[in-house]
């Protein structure tokens, strides 16, 4: 038989129904500032890359007097464009900035003409420009948590697992980046989750004609996850 003491110090149905209530409560307001918390800190740290990288484009300009050549014309201007998951193969983007394979053991072939040129016919001197580590890429473990799918393997990926990243260089030296800049008009990029690159700058963000633009050496966007598909809340090296 219980005692009366236990019975005077166990919880009623009322009182468990209660403690439910305010747990469910704090949820409903914890899980929304925690996901927006997260998301904001994936937005600075894509910020902070698109700012260290323009950075190594203005030192690879001083250096040798231009842009590297991430794309023949008429194509489109992305970070990971025709990259191999390969760490060991050549990939434009990381090769030409900082003078190595993705995973150093690679070779480097002899230099070969070709537009765009090599990262080694390019970046001559092997100068590191910029440095990257692990959360630069996409790792095996992104590929096993379900981040990213194995076809992005080894692909630079921005603070929201996006290998989708664009990247126009003011190719003419005139100070400003527009479509002079872009002959196939501006990249499309596809927000995380998404396959199909649907999503560029507004008229708004970066000007549709070759008149005016952004003042800017090297641009660089992507889109977070649920972007809208007129390219309104893109994030921008230049915003």
């Amino acid at each position: 038989m219980i005692s009366r003491r236990a019975r005077l110090s166990a919880f009623t149905l009322m009182e468990l129904l209660a403690v439910v209530a305010i747990i469910g409560i704090l949820a409903a307001i914890l899980v929304p500032t925690l996901s927006a918390a997260r998301t904001a800190a994936s937005k600075a740290r894509t910020r902070t890359q698109f700012s260290q990288w323009a950075a190594a484009f203005e030192n690879f300009r001083q250096e040798y007097g231009s842009y590297p050549q991430l794309y023949p014309n008429g194509t489109q201007h992305l970070v990971n464009q025709n990259a191999s998951t390969t760490a060991t193969s050549e990939h434009l983007f990381h090769d030409t900035l900082t003078g190595q394979r993705r995973d150093p053991s690679g070779t480097w072939p002899a230099a070969t003409t070709r537009n765009p040129p090599m990262p080694q016919a390019q970046n001559t001197r092997r100068i590191h420009f910029v440095s990257f580590n692990d959360d630069d890429f996409v790792t095996q473990t992104d590929v096993n948590n379900g981040f990213n799918t194995s076809a992005q393997l080894n692909f630079i990926r921005d603070g929201f697992h996006n290998t989708s990243i664009a990247v126009i260089t003011d190719a003419n030296l005139d100070g400003v980046i527009n479509l002079k800049d872009s002959t196939g008009g501006y990249p499309k990029v596809t927000a995380p989750g998404t396959t199909t690159p649907t999503i560029g700058p507004t008229t708004t963000n970066l000007p549709a004609g070759q008149t005016g633009g952004i003042h800017a050496g090297v641009i660089f966007y992507s889109a977070p996850p649920n972007a809208s598909s007129d390219g309104s809340d893109l994030i921008m090296s230049w915003k």
